[in-house]
Parts: structure tokens; C-alpha cells; sequence
């Protein structure tokens, strides 16, 4: 009889002890976080300016683009396009980026010209559907090595917390007060680079964050590249007019 109490006492001891480890699984699933927006809190711990684990020496890929697409959703992908530095007003590289503008200038046609480069580009304008805090996204590469040239990402209220995350990792920002209209922009500098974040209100009176990163190296390697390519061109064009007589 003690013999059967006993086996029954320990089958009553093995069930409660699995309730217990089930109840351990839930608790443990359910404290875990699935906010987007912590994942991008954790991948600006790499090393450089980053963006969803891209930073300065990812060379895009169909993985990196899939992996992008299960983050922030369908994409639209185009290649050769314009590649404009500017931002928030005209003028306002030049008056307070000066390196920057010296590189859009050498980017783009001073009449307006259309100018195509040998580029990748990315949009996620649904990016929300994601439950990221990005309302529209904008990812450049360089067609040649494959690796970021400019970032664009717009955020609304959502961008005061990355300006938390990214001030904890790269200090104290630099703070540029606009002339020509009401906003400001804060900015940090790593390995030639920079990140800006520039602060306004939309039409409704609510803050909006534009963030902006400018991968110096890779664009200055875009330049170059393709004044290569333009002399060779022009090289075969004198040769061909040499030999046509």
C-alpha cells in the first residue's frame, strides 16, 4: 500500500514539475521584447555609423536585401539615379558642411543637369506596417564595391529616442541652429563620416527627425571611379577619332 502512495506521490511531484517548467517558458516568452525599435537600439552597438546592422563596410547583397525586406517591409530598387547630399534647405551645406558640399558639387551638374551614377537604391516607404519607428526609408549604394553611400531615414516622434541611443554611443552631438527656417540639426563625425539629425515640425506642428548618413569614403571612391571611367571613355573616343582617317 506505502509502495503504491509512494508511486502515486512521485507521478503528483513529476506533474507539478512540468506545470512549473511551462509556466517558466511562458513567462520567459512573454517578457521578452519585440519592439523594433530596441533591435535598432542594439545594432548601433557595432563599430562606425549604422543602420539596421549596415554600416560602412556592408556590401549589399540579395541576403542583405531580404534580410532588410523582413525588417521594413516591401522595397523598390532602382539603379543609376542622382545622388544629392543636400538636405534641409538651400544653402545649408555650404554654409555649415562645407566638405559635404564640396562633394555634391563634384556629384552634380551646377546648371541642374540630370546626373546618373553608378548606384543602388532602396526605398521603404511602408516601413510602419513593420511596427519600426520609421515612417520612410532610403538605403544608397555604391554599384561599384557594393557598400553604403547615404542613408535617409524619417522618423516622427519616435526620434527622440534614437537621438537618446545614438548620443550614449557617440557623445555629445554638434548643434547647427538653422537661418533660414525654424529647426536644428545635430551631428557627429567617425572616421570621416557623418550622421545628422535634423529636428523640425510638419505641417500639423508635430517633430519630425530626418536622419541623414553620409559615408565620406564611399562617396569620394564613387567620384573617383567614375572620373575614371569618363576618361577612358574619353581616351577611346580620341582613338577611335584618329584612327577613323
Amino acid at each position: 500500500m506505502s509502495l503504491a502512495k509512494n508511486k502515486k506521490f512521485q507521478a503528483l511531484l513529476l506533474i507539478l514539475s512540468l506545470i512549473i517548467l511551462v509556466l517558466i517558458v511562458v513567462f520567459a516568452t512573454c517578457g521578452k521584447k519585440s519592439n523594433k525599435y530596441d533591435e535598432y537600439k542594439a545594432d548601433t552597438e557595432s563599430e562606425g555609423f549604422t543602420f539596421l546592422n549596415l554600416g560602412e563596410n556592408t556590401e549589399f547583397s540579395d541576403e542583405v536585401r531580404d534580410n532588410l525586406r523582413k525588417q521594413l517591409g516591401s522595397d523598390a530598387i532602382e539603379k543609376r539615379t542622382p545622388l544629392d547630399l543636400s538636405i534641409n534647405y538651400k544653402g545649408f551645406l555650404k554654409k555649415h558642411l562645407p566638405s559635404l558640399n564640396a562633394l555634391n558639387q563634384k556629384l552634380n551638374s551646377p546648371v541642374g543637369e540630370r546626373i546618373e551614377h553608378n548606384t543602388i537604391k532602396l526605398t521603404y516607404r511602408y516601413a510602419r506596417k513593420k511596427k519600426v519607428p520609421f515612417e520612410y526609408v532610403e538605403l544608397v549604394f555604391s554599384n561599384y564595391t557594393k557598400k553604403p553611400l547615404l542613408f535617409y531615414i524619417k522618423s516622427k516622434q519616435e526620434g527622440a529616442g534614437i537621438i537618446d541611443v545614438i548620443t550614449k554611443k557617440y557623445g555629445k552631438a554638434n548643434t547647427i541652429t538653422w537661418e533660414m527656417e525654424k529647426g536644428t540639426s545635430l551631428y557627429w563625425t567617425k572616421n570621416r563620416s557623418k550622421m545628422l539629425i535634423s529636428i523640425k515640425n510638419d505641417r500639423f506642428g508635430n517633430p519630425e527627425y530626418h536622419t541623414t548618413i553620409y559615408y565620406v569614403p564611399s562617396i569620394e571612391n564613387l567620384i573617383q571611379r567614375e572620373r575614371l571611367e569618363a576618361k577612358k571613355r574619353e581616351d577611346e573616343i580620341k582613338k577611335t577619332g584618329k584612327t577613323a582617317f
